[in-house]
């Protein structure tokens, strides 16, 4: 049996256009990505900031754990949509991410059971790589549709 690596890298760079006011975030042969602050901080509209990008990196890493854990559990889903949002605030120390808030919605072709379906729920918040690597708390609010 292979066991599977302890230590992975996810490397990136980034460079930034003073001229634009925004930076240009690349990882090897991926397509590189526009960033730069968000407008509340002085930033445009159109740029993806550090704020919305670690709220997509939580969504999506759910998103692809509770597929991963579905597969395992040989259930169907028809599909899947999450949204999410961070909610960020002011400490003494400067602003930080206090809490993240994700909204899966979930279509079962066949019902699995209440049991399968929390369990995919759970699986997923505990084994997704970012929900254990943020600070603020992880609230998931499901919506299970079934044909």
């Amino acid at each position: 049996m292979e066991v599977a690596e302890k230590v992975h890298t996810f490397n990136v760079s980034l460079k930034w256009d003073y001229e634009t006011n925004s930076g240009l975030a690349r990882s090897e042969s991926r397509m590189p990505l526009l960033f730069g602050p968000p407008p509340e901080f002085g930033g445009a509209e159109m740029n993806w900031s550090p704020e919305h990008l670690i709220t997509a990196s939580l969504a999506g890493c759910y998103m692809n754990t509770f597929i991963h854990f579905a597969k395992l559990l040989k259930v169907t889903i028809t599909n899947i949509r999450v949204t999410a949002k961070a909610e960020f605030e002011k400490k003494q120390h400067g602003f930080e991410a206090t809490r993240y808030i994700i909204r899966p919605v979930v279509e079962f072709h066949n019902t699995p059971g209440q049991y399968v379906i929390d369990n995919l729920f759970q699986k997923a918040k505990k084994y997704c790589i970012i929900s254990n690597s943020v600070k603020g708390e992880v609230c998931v609010e499901p919506n299970v549709i079934t044909g």
